[in-house]
């Protein structure tokens, strides 16, 4: 799927939104907290985890990663920002803390 296409989808399907900001922020803070969540599940237990519940894990994660990615193509669309640009962004940045040395810093 490409990114541009998912970013027009959201805006396309949250048409109607009142006060779209507020909830957009709360929205990925929400989701986000959801995915903290299952981080803290995963990792409070230490010991080895079957396969069963890192199929679980995986099952989850995967849902609540989408629901960020939704608030995040969304919001960025709310700043004419596309995702594509958020990307290429994100990498050099990252690429410049490696080169730096201080990519495990942030």
């Amino acid at each position: 799927m490409d990114a541009n296409y998912y970013q027009s989808w959201t805006i396309e399907i949250a048409k109607n939104f009142k006060n779209e900001l507020p909830i957009l922020g709360l929205g990925l803070c929400e989701e986000s907290g959801e995915v903290a969540r299952i981080l803290k599940r995963y990792c409070r237990n230490d010991r080895y985890l079957e396969k069963s519940e890192i199929e679980e894990i995986t099952k989850s994660m995967k849902g609540e990663l989408g629901d960020v990615l939704y608030f995040v193509a969304f919001l960025a669309s709310k700043f004419n920002l596309s995702l594509e640009e958020l990307m290429l962004g994100n990498m050099h940045k990252l690429e410049q803390r490696m080169c730096n040395g201080t990519l495990l810093d942030h």
